[in-house]
């Protein structure tokens, strides 16, 4: 609510010939394509206008459009602007700022319930990408892939080396996170399914389901059982995920040896980059007033190019930007023993409200 009232204050201060304001009516403001945010029109429709004496209170709420329509918000906000006559002019002295949540409306409550379930959705994609990445990082390190998500997350040392974690995550590690339950099923050392259920039958949230080859679907029905024989694609990352061959540089000549590849500190790799896009705020997350730190695990070639990138942490509404940002940057080769070698580090990319 503050960032869009700044927002609005920035966009006046402006003077850009695409806000207008109205001395009459029930409109008070319009404006648009605001800037930071993805709608094309913004509107202050004045809901109230008290006038006591020298003391006039007017309340304004906001109404944001999308494609020609006007986007429902889960929250019924406004701005209250208090008025003071002071030596005959009128003086601004307060403006609150509110939300109010009709708890007795079933059509705002059903609103909310579909809200939450998109975002429930939502994580859980995230987290099964997750999933697909670990397998595939795990398949590559240790020759086939992991039956169970403690072997994803459990570190442990093999004949005197140690073995990394693939998932970091202890609650998708646990197997239950944000109403889901998470399992990997018909499982042998080349394949593997794995699951995404909402722990509420009936609740209208889709399951997820995913196999070696990296591919993302989902049932409607929110049953797994489905998803896995008729799931509908939701996104095929089969042409981006890392395989086997790829991690290892593998030609296809037989007896071909593995191209070297290790892992580098975070303050190491960002000695080396070389050109860096920022991401970009979701406008959503922004509205929402979510900020944070999203944390990646990246492969770099031997050319410098962020080849895959895994998720580690973050908050979903975050992620997809951040993603969208890293896999642009460009990093100088990492060296060693003069020669080029591919490189594992983790990048941070942080989301705070004051970015312009």
């Amino acid at each position: 609510m503050p960032g869009l009232f700044s927002l609005l204050a920035s966009e006046a201060k402006s003077g850009k010939d695409k806000i207008k304001t109205f001395d009459t009516g029930s409109t008070f403001l319009t404006t648009t394509e605001l800037v930071a945010t993805s709608y094309q029109k913004f509107e202050l429709s004045v809901e109230r206008d008290d006038l006591n004496g020298d003391v006039d209170e007017i309340e304004l709420a906001p109404h944001m459009f999308r494609d020609g329509k006007e986007e429902n918000i889960p929250v019924l906000l406004s701005f209250t602007f208090l008025m003071k006559m002071e030596a005959d002019a009128w003086r601004l002295n307060e403006v609150r700022l509110g939300a109010r949540l009709p708890l007795a409306d079933a059509a705002f409550l059903k609103q909310m319930e579909e809200a939450q379930l998109r975002q429930n959705e939502q994580a859980a994609m995230w987290s099964m990408r997750s999933l697909i990445n670990a397998e595939k990082s795990y398949q590559a390190a240790q020759g086939n892939f992991a039956c169970t998500l403690a072997e994803l997350a459990a570190a442990s040392k093999e004949s005197g080396a140690t073995r990394r974690k693939y998932i970091y995550d202890s609650q998708l590690a646990s197997g239950k996170k944000g109403g889901y339950s998470f399992t990997i099923a018909d499982c042998d050392a080349a394949h593997y399914h794995a699951l995404a259920e909402p722990e509420v039958p009936g609740s209208g949230q889709r399951a997820f389901c995913a196999d070696e080859s990296g591919t993302l679907r989902a049932s409607a029905d929110g049953k797994a059982a489905t998803c896995v024989t008729s799931g509908e694609v939701v996104e095929d990352k089969t042409t981006n995920v890392l395989v086997r061959s790829h991690l290892e540089g593998n030609s296809g000549a037989e007896g071909s040896q593995p191209a070297q590849r290790i892992r580098i500190s975070q303050g190491v790799a960002q000695g080396l980059v070389v050109s860096k896009v920022p991401p970009h705020y979701p406008p959503e997350a922004r509205t929402a007033r979510i900020q944070g730190t999203v944390v990646l695990r990246a492969l770099i070639s031997k050319a410098g190019d962020v080849e895959n990138l895994e998720l580690v942490s973050g908050h979903p509404m975050l992620v997809p930007a951040a993603e969208e940002a890293v896999k642009q940057w460009k990093y100088r080769p990492y060296l060693l023993n003069g020669n080029a070698v591919a490189v594992e580090t983790e990048v941070t990319v942080n989301f705070t409200l004051s970015q312009q």
